[in-house]
């Protein structure tokens, strides 16, 4: 096994949980509790994954392959560190490398990347030599991705994903494979707690509407109302401008974005847009985001914000912050103090400004001091 310990640099900015961190400071950290479910006896882990399958570990994991993007920095968050990160999909090592992780942890950027080609087919070749204790792998997609790695005799942990539910399903479950439920359990606890605190104060008829993007002008695909960007959106206290899309996203064009007319534009971090694309599009001139600057890259710190993930409270309260026009205050304080907790590094000033995307967004509508 490799060393895994941050460098010296990396130790001096660490801050570990203690008697001085109270749950009570934080709501990210409120009610720390054992996790439900699955149980361990003696040497053997019983684990049940998000499609019913029942896990049988010898012992908590020391080594996980992910297949799914999303779940390599969650299982970063739910274990305290990196170390148990074996491989991981291609994907997800492109945000660990464009953000915070790969910047605090950058051991992260040599963990293999070869375990899944298109589709999320698994190379079990790849996936084998990295010796995991347990492979996660979509459980939704079909046999076709999870029945080779059973073939080889590798231990899966299935997932479903898209949903609050979900989400805090499977961090409920990382922390079961790894032995670390109480951690597990204070994160889910505290989406609870900010997700009751936003929805008693959203609006019961909201005014302000916002349209998320994936791509950019050439290709832009809107979140629909089987999103989780439409959760995210209506938790913020507004109105998706594409819920009249059912599935989760769809192709649109300039005359539809346009009809829209939406008052925010959120771009996405799976496609390369700046707002500085629409601000400089002759065609988009008239559109109200554009004419009222109301255009934002979505931040990605320790993994992307749009998808559901560790982070998603904190996507929540900066989107409420531009929805409702606050700047967001407190924000860059609860990262400081939650990324102490989830990686046991805080960031910097400058790492806050660059998750934040201040340069994409500096030029944009009450972003100059946004989340002090």
């Amino acid at each position: 096994m490799p060393d895994h310990r941050p460098p010296s640099g990396e130790m001096s900015r660490r801050r570990m949980l203690g008697g001085t961190l109270a749950a009570a400071a934080l709501p990210f950290l409120a009610g720390a509790c054992g996790g439900t479910g699955s149980a361990g006896t003696g040497a053997e882990l019983t684990v049940t994954d998000l499609t019913g399958r029942v896990v049988e570990l010898s012992g908590p994991a020391r080594r996980v392959v992910t297949i799914p993007m999303p779940a390599a920095s969650m299982m970063v968050a739910v274990n305290g560190g990196p170390d148990v990160l074996a491989g991981m999909n291609a994907a997800s090592a492109t945000a660990i490398e464009s953000g915070f992780l790969g910047e605090v942890y950058p051991r992260l950027l040599d963990v293999r990347t070869d375990v899944a080609g298109a589709e999320f087919a698994p190379n079990v070749e790849s996936i084998l030599a990295a010796e995991p204790d347990v492979v996660i792998q979509w459980g939704d997609r079909g046999p076709g991705i999870t029945e080779p790695l059973r073939a080889a005799g590798l231990t899966v942990a299935e997932l479903s994903y898209g949903t609050q539910a979900d989400l805090e399903g499977a961090v409920r479950m990382y922390g079961e494979l790894l032995g670390k439920r109480e951690r597990a359990s204070r994160i889910v606890d505290g989406m609870r707690t900010t997700l009751d605190r936003m929805r008693a104060a959203a609006p019961a008829d909201p005014a302000c509407s916002v349209l998320y993007l994936f791509g950019g002008a050439e290709a832009m695909h809107a979140a629909g109302a089987g999103s989780y960007n439409h959760f995210v959106i209506e938790l913020a206290g507004a109105r998706n401008c594409a819920a009249g899309i059912g599935q989760q996203r769809a192709t649109i064009g300039t005359e539809q974005l346009l009809a829209w007319d939406p008052d925010v534009v959120l771009l996405g971090n799976f496609g390369p847009a700046q707002p500085d694309d629409l601000y400089g599009d002759p065609a988009l001139a008239t559109l109200r985001a554009v004419r009222e600057r109301r255009v934002y890259k979505v931040p990605l710190g320790g993994y992307r914000w749009d998808p559901p993930s560790q982070e998603s409270p904190l996507m929540w309260q900066w989107l409420a912050g531009l929805v409702h026009g606050t700047r967001a205050p407190g924000l860059r304080a609860e990262i400081v103090r939650q990324y102490g907790f989830l990686y046991g590094v805080e960031p910097t000033a400058a790492q806050l400004d660059a998750m934040l995307a201040m340069p994409s967004n500096g030029g944009s509508r009450d972003y100059a001091d946004f989340g002090r």
